[in-house]
């Protein structure tokens, strides 16, 4: 029996099929005697929204280990080695469908001489990719970051797989970050050889997206930036182990920090494609049904699977410590608030009471990002870097804007491979200074709470009995 397949190499762990080719060299052949291993490959639909998202389509490479539970025996140091580790298997098309063969740069992964059962552990993106998406974080402090760890033992009788992949890392960067599927499965030559191992992915991070709108006749807001303060963002996931269950390792205090993405131009080249400032006004995302998502062109956050109670605000005890700091968990937006009336700037505060910490944008007619800008001494000088060295004067056309962080608290209470979109009502507020201001947790301009609604959409949907409440009160 022979199975004719074209190959189409991945150009990387986010490459769509549609961007692979196939060679003309003359095609490989798979036959019993070659006693190649090769997968066939499931996973879950998924509405996308960022460019990351893994989908079946865009799968065009994942890495295995595998390990050999038929030979056991006569291992007497006690460790059971894999049989192959962090293999890559690239994607290969033809009329027939399509497979995933070992890649031809590191030579053919074949099934043992014995009938032994052999367990695949499979994940992607590669380590490589997953390394790359840190460039925000610099040496020493990623020194022991995605390690994969062999725990598996052997008395000569019997085995006991534990492997596990240490110090996953979230990117701080939204636009950064990565979606992370494995999978696993059992598989034996004289049954897989013809149709491939089957291999059903899952995805292993939450998701998360905020959108938002507002009724309120008082105010116009408009929106240039998002943050989720105090996800997990690093943790251990366990592919086996024998005494634990498999997926993210419980831990009493994860590693939690800040994820952001602050709009931005798409490329110096292309000031016209970046970012759109989001606006909340009378005729503009002014209806529940209206609100659209905030996260611009960095699309949702991808966060390890978190459970973290809302923060406080001015009821947490130690408001008043210097510095103060939080570990519980909120949303801040980039946002600046007028008077509809008026047109005076509410928010960020004109004569900055507080000394708090605003970003500036240069931004057109149309309200898209042109540039970022930072300060420079003198009232009204503006720079493109933050050294102050190259001095930015705004042509006609544009206007500089500045916005302030306000934060709405939330509890999370999220699972792997669901996707939380929180919609936030800003009909009649506008929120809390950010954990970071000068004076944490006070609402601003006195405003009431802000309303808020959640809905888990694309990978799984997360309801709203999944221990979290859609609609968000902002304050």
């Amino acid at each position: 029996m022979k199975i004719t397949r074209a190959t189409c190499l991945a150009l990387g762990a986010f490459v769509c099929a549609a961007s692979c080719t196939q060679e003309t060299a003359e095609p490989d052949i798979y036959e019993w005697a070659d006693g190649k291993i090769y997968f066939r490959t499931s996973l879950s639909d998924i509405v996308s929204s960022r460019g990351a998202d893994m989908t079946p389509e865009s799968l065009g490479s994942f890495q295995v280990t595998c390990f050999n539970t038929g030979d056991i025996k006569g291992i007497t140091d006690g460790v059971f080695k894999p049989y192959f580790e962090d293999a890559t298997f690239i994607r290969k098309t033809s009329a027939a469908g399509t497979t995933y063969v070992s890649s031809p740069a590191e030579g053919p992964r074949a099934w043992p001489s014995n009938s032994g059962v052999l367990s695949f552990f499979a994940f992607s993106p590669s380590l490589s990719v997953m390394d790359s998406s840190l460039s925000g974080i610099q040496e020493p402090e990623r020194v022991g970051y995605l390690n994969l760890t062999n725990s598996s033992a052997t008395d000569g009788q019997s085995a006991s797989i534990g492997y596990r992949l240490e110090k996953v890392r979230v990117n701080p960067d939204i636009a950064g970050q990565f979606d992370f599927i494995t999978a696993k499965a059992s598989g034996e030559r004289w049954k897989d050889f013809s149709q491939g191992v089957e291999l059903a992915f899952s995805h292993q991070m939450s998701q998360v997206e905020l959108r938002a709108w507002g009724s309120g006749a008082v105010y116009d807001f408009e929106i240039a930036g998002v943050r989720v303060g105090n996800p997990a963002v690093e943790g251990d996931f366990i592919f086996a182990d024998p005494t634990s269950p498999t997926g993210w390792k419980k831990t009493e205090r994860p590693t939690t920090g800040k994820v952001e993405y602050l709009y931005r131009t798409a490329a110096a080249s292309q000031p016209s494609a970046g970012d759109r400032i989001y606006s909340i006004n009378h005729t503009e995302h002014n209806t529940a049904q209206a609100a659209e998502s905030i996260m611009g062109l960095g699309g949702c956050a991808m966060v390890i699977p978190t459970v973290n109670s809302k923060w406080e605000g001015l009821e947490d005890p130690n408001i008043t410590a210097t510095p103060y700091s939080t570990e519980r968990m909120y949303f801040s937006i980039l946002l600046r608030v007028k008077d509809s009336a008026s047109g005076i700037m509410i928010y960020p505060y004109p004569d900055d009471p507080y000394g708090m910490k605003t970003e500036h944008y240069a931004v057109d007619r149309n309200g898209t990002i042109i540039a970022r800008l930072f300060t420079g001494s003198e009232e009204g000088s503006y720079y493109r870097d933050e050294q102050l060295s190259i001095p930015y004067e705004a042509t006609d056309g544009e206007e500089i804007k500045e916005f302030g962080w306000a934060t709405v608290p939330v509890d999370a209470d999220w699972a792997a491979g669901k996707r939380y979109v929180y919609t936030l009502n800003y009909s009649e507020g506008i929120g809390l200074h950010d954990p970071d201001d000068p004076e944490p947790g006070k609402p601003i301009s006195g405003q009431a709470t802000i309303s808020w609604s959640v809905a888990v959409q694309g990978w799984d949907y997360a309801e709203k009995n999944d221990d979290y409440d859609p609609d968000i009160d902002v304050p």
